[in-house]
């Protein structure tokens, strides 16, 4: 991908710029949100845990699921701003560094995750448009509507459901959505119990469109998998976790 500028030695494709601004976008939400519940030192804290967890771990998501090409060139492997977070390994990275830091700041777990999931969504749509411009996590070949004329990530061009534009789109109108919830609800835990209801199960038939995976259990991804047990477990966090129906 050509690139649209350089900084120093650092060439700024749109992807990942797009993916930069996604992080910004998102930071920013959660420090405006999260400096009126706990002060700005200890939202810029949970912040930096959060993003430190789920960059790690999505990018071991895509290396562990790409291991044929990174086995053969590990010095990529690293290189996360040329393409390559597996979402779901991701958001269970943040959500475990924010389980931590709620341990050791005495924080409650489930206002730090009310505040992840809504300023996680436009990260996530700026992530998707980023993957719309690198060809990255492209459509299947689909002969049915809402198909366009769109290029896989080898540049090959086919009429594709377009996947990147679909979660783009859903992701930018569940943050609406759970802006709404976030001013009117009086109880913490109900924003990221929305997110989990209103896009994992969207994000994992999502994949069953997609191009650039393949099932290794049945019909399942990694990915798949890993969306489920994410699922699963913020479902036991909002029903278990004792402080999750506190007032807000």
């Amino acid at each position: 991908m050509k690139p649209l500028f350089w900084v120093w030695k650092w060439p700024i494709t749109p992807y990942s710029l797009l993916l930069l601004l996604g992080i910004l976008a998102g930071s920013a939400i959660f420090v405006g949100l999260g400096k009126r519940r706990w002060g700005l030192d200890k939202a810029l804290d949970a912040l930096l845990w959060s993003l430190i967890g789920g960059i790690a771990f999505g990018r071991v998501g895509f290396v562990l699921s790409n291991w044929e090409y990174f086995s053969e060139s590990l010095k990529e492997a690293w290189q996360f701003w040329k393409g390559g977070l597996a979402f779901s390994f991701a958001l269970a990275g943040g959500l475990l560094t924010l389980y931590l830091f709620s341990r050791f700041q005495k924080v409650n777990l489930a206002e730090l995750l009310d505040l992840a999931s809504l300023s996680i969504l436009p990260a996530q749509a700026l992530g998707w448009w980023a993957c719309y411009t690198a060809g990255l996590a492209y459509g299947k070949e689909w002969k049915g509507p809402l198909t366009l004329f769109l290029p896989d990530v080898y540049g090959v061009k086919a009429y594709r459901f377009p996947v990147q534009l679909a979660g783009a789109l859903w992701s930018i109108i569940l943050f609406f959505v759970l802006l709404a919830i976030y001013w009117r609800a009086n109880k913490v835990g109900n924003i990221f119990l929305a997110y989990a209801i209103g896009y994992l199960p969207f994000d994992f038939f999502l994949r069953f469109l997609r191009g650039d995976v393949t099932g290794v259990i049945g019909p399942l991804e990694p990915g798949q998998l890993s969306v489920v047990i994410v699922f699963a477990s913020l479902l036991l966090l909002r029903f278990i976790y004792p402080k999750s129906s506190s007032e807000r």
